[in-house]
């Protein structure tokens, strides 16, 4: 136990989930060389189907130690178990009796995907937000033992809403389960595929918070850009969303994107971003709006843009080695401004190495067929909203265990962190600022 609290004290957790009656705890420990991907260490913990409780000391536990109670698993001490994704559990929001209750969804108007908001208000200043999630609870990891390659990747794909990002961290993990890795080609293709949708990911993101100010020329040109872009991770892919597209061992197919198209909007976004994010009226409704403070993101263990946003300067690709003089990019605001700031400057360096893999491509196959042995092993991708993890155990070709993490599990929690003192009217922009998955968050 002494060496896991060192672990956890040291670096970051990355996983908690079932393995066999016992939890397998993933932690990074800080300062990898570049190469070894973040160097994760597993650890077991407990015995028949009873573990020691983590998440008062460490509170980045907090959901996945609740999402494993709801599996039948007992953290023995934790400080406040409540349902995560169950519905048929009973479930108490906690209560300020003389604050002012606003509950908001789980049904909303327009086409999001359903959640539950429970403010406790004074006036319209928040005073505390309650998420409640699960309405989007599939059980797919429920779905994966027994499944092939091709099978598994297609529910993979559906996990979250970045299906290039799941797809490659899985079959990564399958690989490395292995001891298998896929040409040089695919490599590329695959993170050429991966910066792609980032981009658009990003751009997605910065139009939707124009549009929330109501900032119709930013939203539209930063709209019409994102859609352009998307059209050429279609020609690469074969998908407007990049689905379909990687395989165990490489990838299916390799398209011809348009790469002077891709600089030419590169030098567009170049010229605009800088001046929207300048514009008085986005620096009005955006800075210090939202705010999330660099030792709450560590706590929480945030990653992705909404660490990297509020100073904590990680980011898987910095240890790819495939990336060539990767720097991450970290604002210290914590603020609305400041995660659009990282979207916007992300986006430029996700297409600066989309080229550079698109015109780099070594000779080779697009994919090998790996063996068919036994193995485990968990494998991370840094996606738009941060990291992706999958762990799988495979055998003769088919899944005999597989757990995923979206980066939007790990991040929920910073919206609630991020509201509490602003007005109520602030809700909509502080949650389009972190854009998050709620599928994602209910596998």
């Amino acid at each position: 136990m002494e060496k896991v609290m060192e672990a956890l004290r040291e670096g970051r957790p990355v996983a908690l989930f079932p393995y066999g009656d016992r939890v397998l705890l993933w932690v990074e420990h800080p300062g990898g060389q570049k190469g070894a991907l973040g160097l994760t260490e597993a650890f077991l913990l407990g015995e028949k189907r009873r573990f020691p409780s983590l998440a008062a000391e460490f509170p980045a536990l907090d959901w996945f130690e609740r999402a494993l109670w709801e599996r039948g698993f007992e953290p023995v001490g934790h400080p406040g178990l409540k349902p995560l994704r169950r519905h048929d559990l009973p479930y108490t929001f906690r209560e300020f009796p003389l604050l002012h209750e606003v509950p908001v969804g789980p049904v909303h108007a327009g086409i999001i995907e359903p959640g539950h908001f429970r403010f406790s208000v004074l006036g319209e200043r928040i005073v505390n937000l309650e998420i409640r999630l699960g309405y989007q609870h599939r059980g797919l990891l429920s779905l994966m033992p027994g499944k092939g390659a091709e099978a598994a990747l297609l529910l993979v794909e559906r996990a979250g809403s970045e299906p290039v990002a799941h797809a490659m961290a899985f079959a990564e993990a399958w690989e490395r389960a292995l001891g298998w890795e896929a040409p040089s080609r695919a490599q590329y293709l695959r993170r050429a595929a991966l910066e792609l949708e980032r981009a658009f990911g990003h751009l997605g993101h910065l139009a939707g918070l124009f549009t929330d100010i109501g900032y119709a020329y930013g939203a539209t040109q930063v709209g019409r850009i994102r859609a352009l872009l998307q059209g050429e991770l279609d020609r690469l892919t074969g998908h407007r969303y990049g689905r379909n597209f990687l395989r165990v061992g490489g990838v299916w197919r390799e398209g011809q994107p348009d790469l002077e198209a891709i600089a030419a909007y590169r030098e567009e976004l170049a010229r605009l971003l800088p001046r929207l994010l300048k514009n008085p009226q986005v620096l009005d409704r955006m800075r210090y709006v939202g705010e999330v403070r660099r030792a709450e993101a560590l706590a929480l263990g945030f990653v992705g843009p909404t660490a990297r946003a509020s100073g904590v300067g990680r980011d898987l690709r910095q240890d790819d080695p495939l990336y060539p003089d990767f720097t991450p990019v970290v604002r210290q605001g914590g603020d609305v401004l400041s995660r659009a700031q990282v979207y916007a400057e992300e986006s430029l360096k996700a297409l600066d190495y989309a080229l550079f893999f698109l015109r780099h491509l070594p000779a080779g196959p697009l994919a090998l067929d790996p063996p068919l042995g036994e193995g485990e092993a968990l494998a991370r991708v840094e996606a738009g909203r941060g990291e992706v993890v999958w762990f799988v155990r495979v055998e003769a070709g088919k899944v005999v265990m597989a757990e995923g993490v979206d980066p939007s599990f790990k991040n929920w929690r910073a919206l609630e962190l991020a509201v509490r003192g602003e007005g109520l009217p602030d809700f909509p922009l502080c949650n389009k600022s972190f854009d998050l998955s709620y599928a994602g968050s209910d596998l």
